[in-house]
C-alpha cells in the first residue's frame, strides 16, 4: 500500500539516504532506510524549547514529567511497559526544542508508539510539586562544584536577556515562580502536537508501515489550538569592554575559567571555518595549539579546551583551563596569545589539512549507529539546516581555506570578551 504521504524532497549520499516526507498529521518525517540495523531509532523533535517557555525553565519541567504518570498508567506501569518492548526513551529540552528519543525491536514497534503517544497526549503531569522539589535539590548539589559555576555565570551573562541563557542559576530564580499545574498543563498542551513536530526515523522497517504508525498514534490534533511560534531573532547584548564574572570558592583547589564570545548561529556561512578554528585551537585534544602550549609546554593546565557551540539563531565560542589558582593570570595571556595568533598569522597548510581530518573523521564515528544518525539529523534540521546540507558537510569543510579561519578568528576575537572565574576569593 502506498503510504498516505506526500514526498517533498529525496537526498541520497553515499554515506546515508533519507527521505523527507510530510505527514498528513501535520508531521515532518526524517526516513532513514538502514537494512543492517538491529534495532530502530526514533528521534521526536517539537519545535521551541527553552524559546518559547511560559517561565524560565517550565520546558525543563514538564519534560521530566512525561514519564511520571498518564491517564491510564502509573509511573511504575510506564516503567514495566518500557522493559517489557525492550524499549529505550528519554526526554530532554534544549534551547531551540523539546524531544523525546527511543530505540526500539522492529517487533515492538507499534507498541511503543502507542506508549509514546499516550506520554506525549495524556500525561497528568501529577509530580509536579514533587519534580521541582527534586530539581532544586539537583541544581544545588550541581552548583556545589567550582567549574559548574563558572561555567553558569559565563552562559547566564553571554546570553542575558534572551531565553537562550537558561542555565541552572536561572532555574533556581524561576522555580518559585511556577506555582500552577496549570501553567505546565497549558505548555505540555500546546507543544506535543504533531504539527508542531519533526520525527527523525532510522532503521530497518518499511517506509509505508512507519508512516502508517505514526499518523495513526500521532493523529491530528483535536482542537485548533496553535502551537507557539519560536522567535526569529534574538537582540544580544553588546559588550563595549571584557566582562569579569567572578565566583569565590576559597576551598577550591583550582581555579576554572571559561572565556567566550558570541559566536554565528548553525547556518552561518562561517559555521564550517568556525569549527576548524576550534578544532585547531583546542577541540582536537591532545594535538591542539591550546592543549600543546599551556598544558605540554608551560605545565599550566589540568584540562583545556575550547569549544563551539551553535544554535538557532545564535551560538557561543569559548575557551576553558582548570588550573592552579595562582596562575590565573598566565592562563589568561596564554589564552590573548594564542588567539591573537590565529587572528594575524594563516594555518600552515599542513596543520589545516589534520584538522580537517580530525573533523570528517569523527563525523563518520557519530553517525555510526541509526541512533546517532536519527539524533543527529533531527537536532540539525530542527535548528534550521537542510539534509542537503548535512550530507554537504565534507565538501564546505575542504573547501574552507586558512583565510576563512583568520577572518573567522577576527570576526569573533576582536570583540569584547565575557570572562568567568571561579576559585580562592584571593585570585579574584
Amino acid at each position: 500500500m502506498k503510504p498516505n504521504a506526500t514526498k517533498a524532497s529525496s537526498v541520497m549520499s553515499q554515506a546515508l539516504q533519507v527521505e523527507t516526507l510530510s505527514l498528513n498529521n501535520g508531521a515532518t518525517m526524517l526516513f532513514r532506510q538502514d537494512e543492517e540495523a538491529a534495532r530502530l531509532a526514533i528521534s521526536l523533535y517539537f519545535r521551541g524549547g527553552n524559546s518559547i517557555e511560559p517561565i524560565p525553565g517550565m520546558a525543563d519541567l514538564v519534560d521530566r514529567l512525561l514519564m511520571k504518570g498518564t491517564k491510564n498508567r502509573s509511573q511504575e506501569d510506564i516503567s514495566i511497559a518500557i522493559d517489557s518492548l525492550t524499549l529505550a526513551v528519554d526526554t530532554d529540552t534544549k534551547r531551540d526544542f523539546s524531544q523525546m528519543v527511543a530505540t526500539v525491536l522492529e517487533e515492538d514497534l507499534e507498541a511503543s508508539l502507542e506508549l509514546m503517544s499516550e506520554l506525549l497526549n495524556d500525561s497528568t503531569l501529577a509530580e509536579f510539586d514533587k519534580e521541582k522539589e527534586k530539581m532544586v535539590g539537583e541544581i544545588q548539589m550541581e552548583m556545589d562544584a567550582p567549574k559548574n559555576r563558572a561555567s553558569d555565570g559565563f552562559v547566564r551573562t553571554l546570553f542575558e536577556g534572551t531565553p537562550y541563557n537558561v542555565v541552572s542559576s536561572v532555574l533556581m530564580d524561576s522555580l518559585p515562580l511556577m506555582n500552577s499545574i496549570k501553567t505546565a498543563e497549558a505548555h505540555y498542551r500546546s507543544i506535543f502536537r504533531p504539527e508542531n513536530m519533526l520525527i527523525s526515523f532510522a532503521g530497518n522497517v518499511d517506509q509505508a508501515r512507519a508512516v502508517r504508525l505514526f499518523e495513526q498514534y500521532l493523529p491530528k490534533s483535536a482542537t485548533t489550538q496553535k502551537a507557539p511560534i519560536p522567535p526569529n531573532h534574538i537582540t544580544l547584548k553588546t559588550f563595549v569592554e571584557d566582562v569579569i564574572v567572578p565566583f569565590p570558592k576559597d576551598d577550591s583547589a583550582q581555579a576554572h575559567i571559561f572565556k567566550g564570545w558570541h559566536a554565528p548561529a548553525l547556518t552561518d556561512s562561517d559555521y564550517y571555518a568556525l569549527n576548524l578554528m576550534n578544532t585547531i585551537l583546542g577541540g582536537a585534544g591532545l594535538s591542539a595549539r591550546l592543549f600543546t602550549e599551556l598544558r605540554d609546554k608551560q605545565g599550566l593546565a589540568y584540562n583545556v579546551r575550547s569549544s563551539y557551540e551553535a544554535f538557532r539563531l545564535g551560538g557561543m565560542f569559548y575557551l576553558y583551563i582548570g588550573t592552579e589558582p595562582s596562575n590565573k593570570d598566565r592562563c589568561l595571556e596564554g589564552f590573548k596569545i594564542e588567539c591573537q595568533k590565529l587572528m594575524d598569522t594563516p594555518v600552515p597548510a599542513k596543520e589545516l589539512d589534520e584538522a580537517k581530518a580530525n573533523i570528517l573523521g569523527r563525523r563518520s564515528l557519530y553517525l555510526e549507529t541509526v541512533h546517532q544518525q536519527a539524533n543527529y539529523l533531527g537536532a540539525q534540521v530542527m535548528m534550521g539546516r537542510t539534509v542537503s546540507d548535512v550530507h554537504e558537510m565534507p565538501e564546505r569543510i575542504s573547501a574552507v581555506t586558512a583565510a576563512d579561519i583568520q577572518r573567522v578568528a577576527q570576526r569573533i576575537m576582536s570583540q569584547p570578551a565575557v570572562i568567568a572565574v571561579a576559585g580562592p576569593s584571593n585570585i579574584l
